[in-house]
């Protein structure tokens, strides 16, 4: 973002202002711009997706928001960092102390045992019952774990939907689903349901 805003001060200068709406079109509605000169996040992915809504929203009626508040991003280090959504931080400020967060080693995972690879976690920032708000990733692959919980985030699905998705083992995605499983446990045992059950047992 810091660099995307020099970008855009030094074209102001030179009298050119790419500010534009949420559907990518400048003051001029005839006019659009996408990618990195209109400032925000500076992925090679993103500016595909807003040179695409701009073609569309250029050509189709009922222009479509292209200007996204959460976008996904990996870094390709070793291991991969790969995040979408808010911050654990983030997400307190906005949402208060009710924010919970849970974290997943990777090496609880069979296929991180088999592949011997670099330690790493998987985070999920949610609200008690179930709603995410934000993961993060560090481990190989991270940038291809990262999908399923985009789309969840995208579809506003819940982390029930996560752990009652069937995952294919052993694979590192495996790791999404053993989180959200256990969180839905902790959650069942700690409702109506958990305390019935523990009466059950006694």
């Amino acid at each position: 973002p810091e660099a995307s805003e020099v970008v855009a001060e030094r074209l102001k200068q030179d009298g050119v202002d790419l500010k534009v709406n949420a559907a990518v079109q400048r003051v001029e509605k005839n006019i659009y711009a996408a990618g990195d000169c209109t400032g925000g996040y500076q992925f090679t992915h993103y500016a595909g997706y807003q040179g695409f809504m701009a073609v569309r929203n250029a050509f189709l009626p009922f222009n479509k928001k292209s200007v996204l508040e959460r976008v996904p991003w990996a870094t390709f280090t070793d291991p991969e960092v790969a995040h979408v959504g808010l911050t654990e931080s983030q997400a307190r400020e906005k949402h208060g102390e009710k924010v919970e967060s849970a974290v997943w080693p990777m090496e609880q995972v069979d296929r991180w045992i088999t592949e011997g690879d670099s330690p790493g976690f998987l985070k999920v920032v949610h609200l008690p019952k179930g709603k995410l708000l934000g993961v993060t990733i560090v481990a190989a692959r991270a940038g291809e774990m990262l999908q399923e919980w985009s789309l969840a985030l995208d579809q506003g699905l819940k982390l029930s939907h996560m752990a009652e998705s069937l995952h294919i083992y052993p694979t590192y995605s495996l790791a999404s689903q053993q989180l959200a499983s256990k969180l839905r446990v902790d959650q069942l045992l700690s409702g109506a349901m958990g305390k019935f059950l523990k009466k059950y047992a006694r």
